[in-house]
């Protein structure tokens, strides 16, 4: 508390100090201009710009003046940069960067006529940019679009500014219904001068909007490609998932891992189980979801070439039971179960996965099916054969694994018989 105070009583004494103070060193003119771009970075404007009024009072340097009415306007004290203005327009009344000045407190003001009269007469003696852009704005708020587009092209014209292009385009696609005109003006903006994230989410916009998805999706993804934007990229998937195109979709998320949960179910969806495999376990990694967990061992034995070899399936059957612990998944407690029945590797053991399953779900005719095979497989064929035709009885037996276990299971009831 102490030192604040101190640094208040400094700045204070600085403030008051006599005007030769600060034009016999340069050194308190630095440290007043360091109090006046502290009290701005700190965003207070009104303290700021009485920093640097104070500044300019001390050394009649210019560039404090223009300082202390942009604090004045970013604090947006429209009436004090109104008087401050005009009052140094008295004295410099040839001075551009007041004549802006007051332009931009006018239009604050809503005097948006003479606004536009004072915009018009400083951009024909400058002819900048800067200029072309406050008359511009002056035109529009008073709802001259195509004026105020043909004096935004002025600007345009002098540095290619992508925002002012941006502009352009939205003011004739929206207000004058010029949508061709605006597309073909992004085009060749983007054709001469390379895209931008600003102006190549535009144009996607434009696109989309007018019906034309493939150039929308194109230019959003050529966006994301150059810039890495994922809004870009978000956009573009939204296209391809309205169009079903899972091939681009796997592209794009491919590079762009905006949705790797989605990624996973195409991976699923278009059967590539060694990449799913991967992606889940990353996942898993990454959010310690048991689930993901499962899915990688399932996809991983699901893609295998060999399923009967002895590493693959210790490695698949460690990830489930792993995964198994924290979650109690039918799903998963059946796969685990069959797994090691159809590989005979613990036939008890598996069934004892398949009946937590069908605690869970007891009408499920593949659960069901399971726990015959588990029968089937320590030779207790009545049993197997009563579960498999209650199976049949729920789902029929077009089911080709269903068929193969039926068959397989009468030939063992006929074993037992003989």
């Amino acid at each position: 508390m102490i030192k604040l105070l101190s640094i208040a009583l400094l700045i204070v004494s600085m403030a008051n100090a006599a005007p030769k103070a600060i034009n016999n060193g340069n050194l308190l003119e630095d440290t007043f201009s360091l109090y006046a771009l502290d009290a701005q970075m700190r965003q207070q404007h009104h303290q700021a710009s009485a920093f640097f009024a104070e500044l300019y009072k001390q050394t009649s340097k210019k560039e404090y003046l223009y300082q202390s009415l942009r604090m004045l306007e970013q604090s947006n004290d429209i009436k004090t940069l109104t008087q401050k203005t005009a009052e140094e327009l008295v004295k410099s009344p040839e001075d551009q960067t007041l004549k802006r000045f007051e332009i931009i407190a006018l239009l604050k003001a809503g005097s948006f006529g003479e606004a536009s009269q004072k915009a018009l007469s400083l951009s024909e003696i400058s002819q900048k940019a800067s200029d072309y852009l406050l008359y511009a704005e002056s035109r529009l708020k008073l709802g001259d679009y195509a004026g105020g587009v043909g004096i935004l092209k002025k600007a345009y014209a002098q540095n290619y500014d992508e925002t002012t292009a941006e502009r352009i385009a939205l003011i004739q696609y929206a207000q004058l219904g010029e949508k061709a005109e605006a597309i073909k003006f992004l085009k060749e903006h983007l054709g001469t001068h390379g895209n931008s994230q600003i102006v190549g989410k535009r144009l996607g916009s434009f696109y989309a909007d007018s019906g034309q998805l493939g150039d929308a999706a194109l230019i959003y993804e050529q966006t994301y490609d150059a810039f890495k934007e994922l809004s870009a990229a978000d956009e573009a998937l939204k296209i391809y998932l309205y169009q079903q195109d899972i091939s681009k979709m796997t592209v794009l998320l491919e590079k762009s891992h905006l949705n790797d949960p989605l990624l996973l179910d195409l991976y699923v969806k278009v059967k590539v189980f060694d990449k799913a495999s991967i992606l889940a376990q990353t996942l898993y990694e990454r959010e310690d979801n048991p689930l993901y967990l499962a899915q990688s061992a399932v996809f991983k034995y699901e893609g295998a070439s060999n399923r009967k070899d002895p590493v693959l399936l210790s490695q698949v059957m460690e990830g489930l039971k792993k995964a198994l612990q924290d979650i109690e998944d039918p799903l998963y407690l059946n796969y685990l179960g069959y797994l090691m029945i159809d590989h005979e590797i613990n036939v008890p053991e598996g069934m004892g996965y398949v009946r937590r399953a069908l605690e869970k779900q007891p009408d499920s005719p593949f659960y069901i099916d399971s726990l015959a095979w588990g029968h089937y497989k320590q030779n207790e064929c009545v049993e197997a054969l009563r579960l498999i035709k209650q199976v049949e009885s729920m789902i029929g037996s077009d089911e080709q694994e269903v068929k193969d276990h039926l068959k397989a299971i009468e030939k063992c009831k006929t074993k037992e018989n003989n």
